[in-house]
């Protein structure tokens, strides 16, 4: 949030166990990436939304399934931001599939 209202790009400080949650932690990897993805697309950042949302997707599939409620939020907006990022970009086929991949997926929770 603060890189999105212009302050700095990332906090001067992060405490060392931060850190290794964020690296031993899959599940709390992948929560990080989506709310990076969720706040870039809400105010529009496409760079930061597109990078996010990759990142996110690269986790997902190693994540266990703990908040079921939270997965079919996710790609809700994953499937937004994919669909997004299909029409602004060059690879648009692509993102296209993740965005039917996410609506498949919600149809699911229907």
């Amino acid at each position: 949030v603060l890189k999105l209202i212009g302050t700095v790009e990332k906090p001067k400080y992060t405490s060392a166990e931060e850190k290794n949650i964020l690296a031993t932690n899959n599940s709390v990897r992948t929560s990080n990436f989506f709310q990076g993805a969720f706040t870039s697309f809400m105010f529009r950042s496409y760079d930061d939304s597109k990078h996010y949302a990759e990142k996110y997707l690269d986790c997902i599939g190693n994540t266990w399934a703990n908040l079921l409620l939270q997965h079919a939020v996710h790609a809700f907006y994953i499937g937004l931001i994919s669909f997004w990022v299909a029409r602004k970009s060059g690879d648009g086929q692509q993102w296209h599939e993740r965005g039917k991949r996410s609506k498949l997926a919600l149809k699911k929770w229907a």
